[in-house]
Order: structure tokens, then C-alpha cells, then sequence
């Protein structure tokens, strides 16, 4: 709550004594003014020209209510200077004591807008500050997620390899195991950093879309074409459902069929028992829904909110059996917002779904 800025005792002796000295300079005032009136002394024409005034009581009651208006806005006046004073010494100590916290003050209009300003600027000091903070811890997660995942490759293929460079062998054959595990943990390593590098594209403020005119319902069977072989061998069947049957939109054709391309991928490889992979499109009046689904064995629910973190692993050690960088589902959902969309999953007992909102017709340089 706002609390007034209160006046210490000899801020409220100095208004007091201005009021009254005020008041009374008016009183001196008048009795100049009334005793110069006449061809008498001072004194005289003060006593007669009072005399006559007393006859006219209303004209005392106006000239001292008007003298009472104007001491009192000059009281009001003096008030409103050691307000503002006492601002000056409320900034000017946050500003030495580096305090970020807001100032609950309240005073008079006039100067409430330079608290409010004030407060305006600490909110957004501090939101500033706490997004460094967020982008220095996320900076650090990277860092150590991406050291992680490198070094466990990499030190199979250095250890295999330095079995090789130090004749630990015994025929051909196992140097053709070591090379070809050390190959296997070499493409590892590509995928991530093609992950990375492609997570740090779409993430950047310059990425741009090449928007184009085309069929989400087409997009969509032409990847279960793509997939049909992989699904068969895992016991899937890949469904293509759109309504209306042909679905026009703008988009990004090459990121959009990344996204798709990612959300497949991930039902195939950790669907786990899915006989069904469902791929569904519907336009509405404003967007685009797009659907990728599975009856596969559900998401805990504590990992759902956190499926689209990056490097994050629902089951990490089956994540790494699969080759997943834990970034699959971060790109997918940088490019859906990249064209101005939302994507959210849901999962129970009987399907998994990842939800794509997309807007009919947007244009983002």
C-alpha cells in the first residue's frame, strides 16, 4: 500500500509559520491600504474608512476568504517543494544504495507520475536483470548439456582408436569393430552438432521464413510416404486424415516438414507398443490444426511441460539407445512459432498427441 510522505517537526513549524506570518502580511496590508484612503493622518482615515467598512460586512467576509485562499495555496505550494524534496533524497539514495526496490509513496498528482515512472523503470530493471539471469543459466545448462553428450562419443572413439593406434588387436576383424564403433560414436557427435546448429538458427532474431503457397494435406502424405517403410518395421501403421481434403496455407515448406519430420520420428522411436501413428489436418476459420499422434505408451505427466526443454530426455538412457539429442522437439516447436503458432502435447492411456496451431496466412520476415 501507498503510504503519504509524512512531514517531520520542523517541516510542519515551517508551514505553520508561513501560514500565519502570511495571514497576518495580508492584515498589515489591508491597514495600509485602508489608512492611505483620505486627506486625515493614517490613523484617522484608518479609523473612518474602517467605520464605513463595518456598514459593508460581506465585502470583509470576501477580501478575507480570498486572503485565506491565497495563504493557503502558498502553504500548499511550500508543501508541495519539500515533497518534492523528499523525492529527491528517495531516488537519489536508491540510486547510491543500487536498491531495485519500487517506492511506495504517494503524493500529489502533479508529482505521482515521477514515482510511477520511477517504479516503471525498477519493474523493468528488474525484468531485464532477472532474463540475464535466466539467459546466463540457460547459457550454463547448454554449456554442460553439450559437454555431456560430446564426451560420452568421444571417448569411445578415442578409446577404440587409441586400442588401434596402440596395436591392441589381434586380427582385421577387430580393428573393423574398433573403427566401426568409433564411426557409429563419430556420427553421434554430427547429429548433435547438426542439432545444435540448426536449434541456434531457427532460435536467432534473423531467421527468416521462405513463405510459399502450398497443401498441408499434400505435406502430410507425402510423409507418411516417406515413413511408411519405417513404420512397417516397427508393427506401425501411419494414418493421413484432412478435412476439408485439400488444406491451402503460407508457409515455410522446408520448416514445417521439419517439424512434422521431428514429431514422426519421435513417435517411431519412443511410441513404445503404438500400432497407430495418426497424422490430422483441419482448417478452421482462422488456422490450421495440424495433429501428430500415437497409441503408444503414454508421457508421465511430470514430464509433459517439459518436452519441448532442450536436451531433456523423458527416458534418457532409451533416448541415447535411439540417437536422440534431446532436441528434436525444441526445433519443432522454434519453427511452429517461428510462423506465428503454438504446439502443445497431451497424452493419456489412449493417445499422445501433439497439437500445431497455425495461422492460415502469415508473412514473417
Amino acid at each position: 500500500m501507498n503510504k503519504r510522505i509524512k512531514l517531520n517537526a520542523k517541516e510542519k513549524g515551517v508551514l505553520l509559520f508561513e501560514g500565519i506570518g502570511t495571514f497576518l502580511l495580508f492584515q498589515i496590508i489591508n491597514a495600509i491600504i485602508i489608512g492611505s484612503l483620505g486627506k486625515n493622518n493614517f490613523v484617522l482615515n484608518l479609523q473612518n474608512n474602517w467605520s464605513l467598512l463595518t456598514n459593508k460586512l460581506w465585502a470583509i467576509i470576501v477580501v478575507l476568504i480570498m486572503e485565506i485562499a491565497l495563504t493557503a495555496a502558498i502553504v500548499l505550494s511550500t508543501f508541495h517543494k519539500m515533497e518534492l524534496e523528499q523525492i529527491k533524497q528517495i531516488l537519489h539514495k536508491a540510486a547510491i544504495d543500487d536498491q531495485t526496490k519500487q517506492v511506495q509513496t504517494k503524493v500529489n498528482p502533479s508529482l505521482q507520475g515521477i514515482i510511477e515512472s520511477f517504479n516503471l523503470l525498477i519493474l523493468n530493471m528488474d525484468q531485464h536483470a532477472e532474463e540475464q539471469r535466466q539467459s546466463e543459466k540457460s547459457k550454463d545448462e547448454l554449456i554442460s548439456n553439450v559437454s555431456h553428450d560430446i564426451r560420452t562419443p568421444l571417448t569411445s572413439v578415442i578409446g577404440y582408436l587409441g586400442l588401434i593406434e596402440g596395436k591392441n588387436f589381434n586380427d582385421l576383424n577387430q580393428i573393423l569393430k574398433y573403427t566401426h564403433i568409433a564411426y557409429k560414436k563419430s556420427l553421434e557427435m554430427q547429429n548433435l552438432v547438426n542439432s545444435l546448429f540448426e536449434f541456434a538458427n531457427v532460435q536467432h532474431a534473423t531467421s527468416r521464413l521462405k513463405m510459399t503457397k502450398f497443401d498441408m494435406a499434400q505435406m502430410l502424405d507425402q510423409l507418411s510416404a516417406d515413413f511408411e517403410l519405417e513404420a512397417n518395421k516397427r508393427g506401425m501403421e501411419i494414418i493421413v486424415n484432412s478435412t476439408p481434403d485439400k488444406i491451402m496455407m503460407q508457409g515455410d515448406t522446408e520448416k514445417l516438414g521439419r517439424v512434422f519430420n521431428n514429431l514422426i520420428m519421435n513417435a517411431l522411436k519412443y511410441g513404445k507398443g503404438a500400432t497407430h501413428i495418426w497424422l490430422n489436418a483441419e482448417q478452421k476459420e482462422q488456422e490450421v490444426v495440424v495433429t501428430v499422434a500415437n497409441n503408444g505408451q503414454p508421457i508421465p505427466k511430470d514430464s509433459l511441460k517439459h518436452v519441448f526443454d532442450r536436451f531433456y530426455r523423458v527416458e534418457d538412457s532409451r533416448s541415447k539407445k535411439t540417437g536422440g539429442t534431446g532436441l528434436g522437439l525444441a526445433i519443432a516447436q522454434s519453427m511452429v512459432q517461428l510462423h506465428g503458432g503454438t504446439i502443445a502435447v497431451t497424452s493419456d492411456k489412449e493417445k499422445t498427441a501433439f497439437v500445431s496451431h497455425f495461422p492460415i496466412s502469415k508473412s514473417k520476415d
